[in-house]
């Protein structure tokens, strides 16, 4: 089902369930509007705001369908969870929840490819970002301390001592006091284990609430805590922030370790010991690599000969990122490009190259692809293929990433000057429809393959250039399997 919300909207809005579903709902019900308009309302929730690694962080928002609008797209609300990296404007989506109009879970949907998606300016994604990004204000951290506290000291109820009377001809001891850590930042400020009572996923409610709100200066390290002291009970917010501190420490040292290097599974390749062959078997959620029926990519042969209607593109210039995954050179790109096919509209995400391409046709596979990874608003994924054809001529696009090489391998690298993504397509429509799977692991299946059929060209100087840093970076082509593949005629 179609939502024409433009993905600008919805990109930044994504939200999983995971550790913060279990917010208590006093502190999740603080939703912000970042923007509206007649038809939906976009909100984020600023008390789930929560500090990460490497100055990002994760929040939730929203939008809010008119009852016009939830008619038209089948649900109310899009719930989103975003980690936004607060040094490069950029974010990643990590689920999608969609709801009724009673907020009951029509749909979820787990975002496979976490890449990082450069926030554009003037965007609803910049809005977002600088909500997420930008320092809380003294009442903001006032008012999270607070429902913070309140939160902890309503949760759990103060530990009681049992009185045990001594053993005949033993000393009378006194009751044991409650257990007490030492918050550092705060001078030894007291904390009790029975106010950190975790929730049923594992996570102290005060460490999400308020761990990430508090500026760096103030919120606790996450050093060992000092040796275990008792002293008087110090006001809220300082109480809180301990607690905090607590909560941290005492939810990573029940996680379970990190597997080493050498226990981690292999990394995926193109060839030997972990190639193609052997991808379904590395990890279990890759078994559609070897499993699957509707694999990807596959040889283009006896297509059924239809009149097609030709995709609709929006491409155009944009800013981009180039990065080096180490199997080639993928590119991210500004928000609200994409295409229509068959009536549905996919967002442009990424684009990466292959050499050489990783569909033929005819038997015949060209000398380089460029593959754009797109999604419609509910998930539905597709791959739009312009196969490249060794020319006298320079693919311009193509040009204009190798100029912007990352420096260092697995590296990245934005540049100031944007890139006309439309010199990439070709001006003849023709093309070939097919189900078929993402051609990496996790191989998921249900992809909409859309492969045009006129070439673009590429200059053997950039053959070269793309030779000399990768191998050869395609997947065998997979058994039909008796899918039917449409042919514009």
């Amino acid at each position: 089902m179609n939502c024409p919300l433009p993905r600008p909207v919805l990109a930044p809005l994504v939200l999983a369930i995971g550790v913060f579903f279990a917010i208590p709902q006093a502190l999740a019900d603080e939703w912000a509007v970042v923007m509206r308009d007649a038809e939906r309302r976009v909100e984020i929730d600023r008390a789930t705001i929560i500090q990460s690694d490497g100055g990002t962080k994760v929040a939730w928002g929203r939008v809010v369908m008119s009852p016009a609008e939830a008619t038209k797209v089948g649900y109310t609300t899009v719930k989103a969870l975003n980690r936004y990296d607060c040094m490069n404007r950029g974010f990643f989506t990590i689920k999608r929840v969609y709801l009724d109009a009673e907020n009951l879970v029509l749909r979820e949907e787990t975002v496979v490819d976490q890449n990082t998606v450069m926030v554009a300016r003037n965007s609803v994604d910049e809005r977002m970002w600088r909500e997420v990004c930008r320092p809380p204000s003294v009442q903001d951290l006032a008012k999270v301390a607070e429902q913070a506290d309140r939160a902890a000291t309503a949760a759990s109820p103060p530990a009681r001592t049992a009185e045990r009377k001594p053993a005949p001809g033993a000393e009378a001891q006194p009751a044991a006091k409650p257990r007490t850590q030492a918050a550092p930042e705060q001078g030894g400020a007291e904390v009790r284990q029975a106010d950190l009572k975790p929730d049923d996923n594992g996570v102290d409610v005060i460490e999400r609430t308020i761990g990430s709100r508090m500026p760096e200066a103030v919120t606790p390290a996450a050093a060992p805590m000092p040796a275990q002291r008792a002293l008087p009970t110090p006001p809220p917010p300082t109480r809180v922030a301990a607690a905090a501190a607590t909560a941290r420490s005492t939810s990573r040292a029940s996680a379970p370790a990190r597997p080493s290097a050498a226990s981690a599974p292999a990394a995926w390749t193109y060839e030997g010991a972990t190639g193609p062959e052997v991808w379904g078997r590395m990890r279990p959620e890759w078994a559609a690599c070897a499993e699957g029926r509707r694999q990807s990519p596959i040889d283009l042969r006896d297509g059924i000969g239809v009149e097609l209607e030709a995709p609709v593109f929006d491409f155009r210039e944009t800013r981009f990122r180039v990065s080096d995954t180490g199997k080639t050179l993928a590119v991210r790109v500004g928000e609200g490009m994409g295409m229509e096919v068959r009536g549905a509209r996919y967002g442009l995400e990424s684009f990466a190259f292959h050499r050489p391409s990783e569909i033929r046709i005819d038997g015949r596979a060209s000398d380089m692809a460029v593959h754009f990874a797109l999604r419609t608003l509910e998930g539905q994924r597709a791959v739009l293929v312009v196969q490249l054809e060794r020319s006298e001529r320079a693919n311009p696009v193509l040009q204009a990433v190798l100029n912007n090489l990352p420096l260092e391998r697995g590296g990245h690298y934005m540049p100031a000057e944007p890139i006309d993504l439309g010199a990439l397509l070709p001006p003849d429509g023709g093309h070939y429809l097919f189900m078929g799977s993402l051609s990496e692991p996790p191989c998921s299946e249900g992809v909409l393959w859309v492969v045009m059929k006129q070439p673009q060209p590429v200059s053997d100087a950039q053959l070269a250039i793309f030779t000399r840093l990768y191998g050869r970076n395609a997947r065998p082509v997979q058994p039909v399997n008796d899918r039917l593949v449409l042919e514009s005629r």
